[in-house]
C-alpha cells in the first residue's frame, strides 16, 4: 500500500462487529495502520458524541465524519463543520410540517433520553450520547406511503433530504458520506501537495456510494444483509479495486487492510 493513504470506515457491521460491538480483531491492522501513521477516519450515521466515545477506544485522533456525512470534527479544531442543515433548522421544519399536515412521525427531538434508549435498545448513557444531533434527526414514519411522497417533497423543497437507515428515516441536509469524505480528502491534497490513496470500508447500502468513490473500496461481508452492487469490472475499468471479505465484520476489516499492507 502507498504512504500516502486515507483509510474510511463505517464502524456497526464493518470495524465493530454487528452483535457485540467489539474491535477487537482488527487491532493488529489498526496497530500496523498507527505505526505507518496512516490516518483511520471514522464514517459513521452516529453522532459526534457517539463517535468520539469510540474513537478514545480505538485510540484515533483523526478527523471524525459524522450523522451520514452531514458534519466532521477535526482534531485541534474547536467547532465542527457542518456540511448539510444545522439541527434547529431540521426540527422546526418538522415540527412545522407536522402541525401543517398532520403527519404521524416522531422523531429523537420528541423523545427523552430514556425513550430513545428504550427504543433503540442502546443503554441509557450511550442514548444520551446518541441525542446530541447537530446536523441531521432520525426518526420513525409512522403514516402511510402516500403521505411519506408527500413529506419527502416538502422536505427537498426547504433543502433537506431523506435517507432510509436500518431502523430509522434520516433527515438530513444535501449531503453525504462521499461529500464529507471528498471535503477531508481536499484538505489532505492541499496540505500534503500530494494525492492520497483512498481506501473505504463499509457493510451496507448507506455505504455503497463511498465504497465505490474510493481508489480501494473493501466491502464487508454482511451475513444478514443483501450484498452490495458494485461493479469490479467497472472499478477496474476506472483503475479502482473492489475487495469483498470473506469474513464478515472486524475479521473482515482487519484480513483486508493486513492484505493491503503486504502488498
Amino acid at each position: 500500500m502507498m504512504t500516502h493513504a486515507l483509510v474510511f470506515t463505517d464502524l456497526d457491521g464493518t470495524l465493530l462487529d454487528h452483535h457485540s460491538y467489539s474491535f477487537a480483531p482488527a487491532k493488529p491492522a489498526l496497530a500496523q495502520l498507527h505505526e505507518r501513521h496512516i490516518p483511520v477516519i471514522l464514517n459513521s450515521s452516529k453522532t459526534i458524541a457517539e463517535i468520539e466515545a469510540i474513537a478514545g477506544e480505538l485510540s484515533l485522533d483523526t478527523a471524525i465524519i459524522a450523522e451520514n456525512g452531514s458534519i466532521i470534527q477535526q482534531p485541534n479544531h474547536a467547532a465542527p463543520v457542518i456540511l448539510g442543515k444545522d439541527y434547529d433548522f431540521i426540527c422546526r421544519t418538522l415540527d412545522e410540517l407536522k402541525q401543517a399536515h398532520d403527519y404521524l412521525f416522531a422523531g429523537f427531538h420528541d423523545w427523552t433520553d430514556q425513550e430513545i434508549s428504550d427504543i433503540t435498545g442502546l443503554p441509557l448513557e450511550s442514548a444520551a450520547r446518541a441525542a446530541k444531533r447537530q446536523a441531521s434527526e432520525p426518526l420513525i414514519w409512522k403514516d402511510t406511503k402516500e403521505a411519506l411522497e408527500r413529506f419527502t417533497t416538502q422536505l427537498n423543497e426547504k433543502g433537506l433530504t431523506l435517507k432510509r437507515g436500518g431502523r430509522f428515516w434520516h433527515v438530513m441536509g444535501d449531503t453525504d458520506k462521499v461529500k464529507a469524505m471528498q471535503y477531508l480528502i481536499n484538505e489532505y491534497q492541499t496540505t500534503h501537495q500530494i494525492k492520497p490513496t483512498v481506501i473505504a470500508l463499509g457493510d451496507g447500502p448507506n455505504d455503497q456510494e463511498m465504497i465505490s468513490a474510493a481508489d480501494i473500496g473493501i466491502v464487508i461481508l454482511n451475513p444478514d444483509g443483501t450484498p452490495l452492487a458494485i461493479s469490479e469490472q467497472s472499478a477496474k475499468a476506472e483503475g479502482r479495486r473492489i475487495i469483498r471479505t470473506k469474513e464478515p465484520g472486524p475479521l473482515g476489516w482487519n484480513t483486508a487492510i493486513m492484505m493491503l499492507l503486504q502488498e
